[in-house]
């Protein structure tokens, strides 16, 4: 299609929708998604240069300006810019484009691009979940569905944009959970399990649980299957299982989720109810979670080294330990460090490099 014949479609395409009043219809007719090919086409070619100059040439449409959003948003053919982003997101939403809307939402609930405005996010997430709840059906995976209904529900449990109101998000969590949103039966769960804006129920919390974490494989199911594990553990709510519940934990740390690595090796340090405790695989949770960096866990294997509890006595592999804890975020390392030098068992004492660490903590916050 030539330069100016596709000009012409577009201004009869739009000419059209003012007559006939479907202007307000935010999808793509057919004739618009031809008009949007040549963009597309470079879009999935990974043109991105070219899908830009494309989509601006068809910027009238709410998806070309969706579009335009996400690539500065991204920085996909262009620097990436917040405010661009917003300023094309804000037309495509305010004709009713749900991705539109949702993603101009999280800019003002970050604020990011755009002032901070928990209301003006708020605002935006429901009008999405008016049209999530009547075109279920456009919604495919791999997006969850139901997202706007379940961050508006989000945002009213937490007190964003107006009042804390856990009962009144339980009403958008269920409807979100009904249409199959994981996140939302997760937040559903732990509103049973507190009882927060629902009556406290273990049963149906376990179930809404297992809801979330069966088939999804994100951060969402991972929590969910955490929990779960823990329940069974501790034996609340439900009756306890602590093989079951340590089952589940640990296909979770083997698979990489070191939340899980930590809990399962203090689990196994201190031992529990039917689980003897085991300091070699304490040791080795420890060690899986302080490889891929988390500041917990480098912390707990310093103080393995500092006391060796399950590890051999040293010092100076504690020491080092810690000041990658510390150099991770991990606060409490700046007194372990002030202590080993202070008290100089495990390392020759040095007061001066103790009273940095100690001076550290203090200025950190630590009274």
């Amino acid at each position: 299609m030539s330069m100016r014949t596709r000009s012409l479609a577009l201004a009869l395409v739009m000419l059209a929708a003012a007559q006939s009043g479907c202007a307000t219809n935010p999808m793509p007719t057919n004739v618009q998604n031809r008009i949007l090919e040549p963009a597309r086409t470079a879009e999935n070619a990974g043109d991105y240069e070219r899908a830009l100059v494309e989509y601006k040439r068809v910027d009238g449409i709410p998806l070309a300006q969706y579009r335009l959003g996400r690539m500065y948003e991204k920085g996909l053919g262009t620097p990436q810019d917040d405010a661009q982003a917003a300023r094309w997101y804000q037309p495509a939403a305010d004709a009713g484009y749900l991705w539109a809307q949702i993603a101009l939402a999280n800019l003002y609930d970050q604020g990011r691009g755009v002032p901070q405005d928990f209301g003006a996010a708020l605002d935006l997430f429901l009008e999405a979940s008016e049209f999530e709840q009547s075109h279920a059906y456009r919604l495919k995976p791999p997006r969850p569905p139901a997202v706007a209904t379940y961050r508006a529900g989000e945002m009213i449990e937490r007190g964003r944009g107006v009042p804390a109101n856990p009962a009144a998000a339980a009403g958008y969590y269920q409807t979100a959970a009904n249409a199959g949103n994981p996140d939302a039966q997760f937040a559903l769960a732990e509103l049973y399990r507190k009882g927060s804006g629902l009556p406290a129920d273990p049963a149906e919390a376990e179930r809404r649980y297992a809801a979330a974490a069966k088939g999804y494989v994100g951060a969402t199911g991972g929590r969910a299957q955490e929990r779960l594990g823990q329940m069974y553990i501790d034996g609340r709510g439900v009756p306890k299982d602590v093989m079951r519940g340590v089952l589940l934990l640990e296909g979770l740390a083997q698979g990489g989720r070191t939340s899980t690595q930590i809990r399962l090796a203090l689990l196994y340090e201190r031992g529990a109810d039917g689980l003897p405790a085991d300091q070699g695989r304490a040791v080795a949770y420890y060690r899986m979670a302080a490889d891929a960096g988390n500041a917990a866990a480098l912390y707990e294997l310093a103080r393995l080294h500092a006391t060796g509890n399950g590890v051999q006595l040293d010092g100076r592999r504690a020491v080092e330990l810690y000041q990658q804890a510390a150099a991770a975020g991990e606060r409490r390392a700046y007194r372990k460090l002030g202590d080993l030098y202070a008290d100089g068992e495990v390392v020759p004492q040095d007061y001066a490099e103790a009273n940095k660490w100690f001076a550290k903590d203090a200025e950190d916050g630590d009274g």
